[in-house]
């Protein structure tokens, strides 16, 4: 039996890893065919280059290794042919159209790519082979789909655009690395600089010294061609070198954009508080409130979802705000409905330690929720506490059906994150659901004893 357990659990945790999975390839716009295709793609793009270099496409484990990149790359072309595409904002799905379409666009660069000409090289022989060996450089074109889904995955994924950015270009920067060494080897580039070392190895040291321009010099050019091969490389380094250390400069500062941004304010902050001479305890509190606030995520940050359609706006605050509603006795069986009109309400806050919420005797017009943190509710006379509330509590809930002065004085006893609702917001939504108006109104005269805050 308890294997069985152990077994279904296990399942349990792979269905888990493959819901992921599929819901990464979804935020990425890929098929699990698409990887298979890209994989092919990448495999073409370094392949080729080594294959006509080193001529070693008549060898049988090479040609199977050949064939089987080629095959995915030809079933996908057969595939793009009824496959529907985007255009702009427009799915176009009419076979008609797509085939039209894939044919003034991608066919021939898909189609070179599919084609094994190593291995037809190989069988041919003779000038005919060396012309089949030229045209095989032409597979690499498809790399320019490569393109295409570093611009899709930037508009359209959620993940750190600086980090892609960086990813991408230093792929690229193998990906070149890797055609001038063979470059480098098709000019007989085999150099005896370093004997004990393979070719391949010896050009890509080279290729790497040139790029970087350190060009320590164990390694030189032999000839015209390879000397106009240095400086094409050399010229090419130098802009590399510059482009890179640019944007590998700019992409580092800006990996963590809202980092940025906080030690920004803090340095704004502090400079003002300063200037107008604000005593050193005061400025570390404004410091730690707002380093709080970036180190908890805490904060209103809902203005950034204001631009988004109110069904969408409605979906977030339900996922972040659902455990807190849920909670209180007031909203208990009132439906989803009236639940994901009140969210939208809640508006979030930060209490810094020793900060009354609420007071004693002040009109009560609106109810907190805690999210994370503690507060104290002190007695009438705020010589002791009554009652310690944390993550999950709430406070005020009577303020939203009477204006009653609040009973008690409520104190942050740590940074802790609240949300409130105010009377009129609350009001409004019970408007139009007078029925689980009639039940807060039963629940709050039945809770209604002894004080309240």
């Amino acid at each position: 039996m308890e294997r069985r357990e152990d077994g279904d659990e296990e399942m349990s945790q792979m269905d888990l890893l493959g819901s992921k999975a599929v819901s990464w390839l979804d935020e990425l716009g890929l098929t699990g065919w698409d990887l298979v295709t890209l994989a092919a793609t990448l495999a073409v793009a370094l392949t080729t280059p080594l294959e006509v270099v080193f001529d070693f496409a008549g060898g049988g484990w090479w040609i199977l290794f050949a064939l089987v990149i080629a095959a995915p790359l030809a079933v996908d072309v057969v595939k793009r042919m009824a496959r529907p595409m985007r255009v702009g904002d427009h799915l176009v799905t009419d076979p008609a159209s797509i085939r039209k379409r894939y044919l003034r666009t991608w066919f021939v660069v898909d189609l070179l790519a599919a084609v094994p000409f190593g291995v037809l090289a190989a069988s041919a022989g003779g000038a005919f082979s060396a012309v089949l060996s030229v045209l095989a450089l032409t597979r690499v074109l498809r790399l320019g789909r490569l393109v295409l889904v570093q611009r899709h995955w930037r508009a359209r994924t959620s993940l750190n655009p600086a980090v892609l950015r960086l990813s991408f270009l230093l792929l690229w920067i193998a990906i070149l690395s890797h055609w001038v060494a063979c470059g480098w080897i098709a000019l007989d580039g085999e150099l005896n600089g370093h004997a004990e070392l393979p070719p391949y190895q010896q050009a890509l040291y080279w290729t790497i010294t040139t790029l970087t321009t350190v060009g320590y010099g164990d390694l030189v050019p032999e000839g015209s061609p390879q000397v106009w091969y240095t400086m094409v490389v050399m010229a090419l380094g130098a802009a590399i070198y510059g482009f890179a250390i640019g944007n590998v400069a700019n992409l580092l500062a800006n990996v963590d954009l809202l980092r940025s941004q906080h030690l920004g304010r803090i340095e704004t902050v502090n400079s003002y508080l300063r200037d107008r001479h604000v005593p050193r305890h005061l400025q570390a509190q404004v410091r730690n409130y707002y380093n709080y606030l970036w180190e908890s995520r805490a904060g209103d940050q809902t203005e950034m979802l204001d631009d988004l359609p109110e069904s969408l706006r409605i979906e977030i605050a339900m996922h972040i705000n659902r455990p807190i509603v849920e909670k209180v006795p007031l909203f208990a069986g009132a439906g989803e409905t009236f639940l994901r009109r009140l969210v939208l309400h809640l508006e979030p806050s930060v209490a810094i330690p020793g900060e009354p919420i609420v007071r004693r005797g002040e009109p009560g017009n609106r109810m907190y929720f805690i999210n994370r943190g503690t507060v104290d509710v002190l007695a009438p006379d705020e010589s002791s506490v009554v009652a310690t509330l944390t993550a999950g509590d709430f406070f005020g809930e009577f303020a939203l059906l009477t204006s009653e002065p609040r009973s008690n004085t409520v104190v942050a006893r740590e940074y802790s994150n609240v949300y409130s609702l105010d009377r009129e917001s609350f009001d409004g939504v019970l408007e139009d659901f007078p029925d689980v108006a009639a039940g807060v109104r039963r629940i709050a005269g039945e809770r209604r004893t002894g004080s309240n805050t």
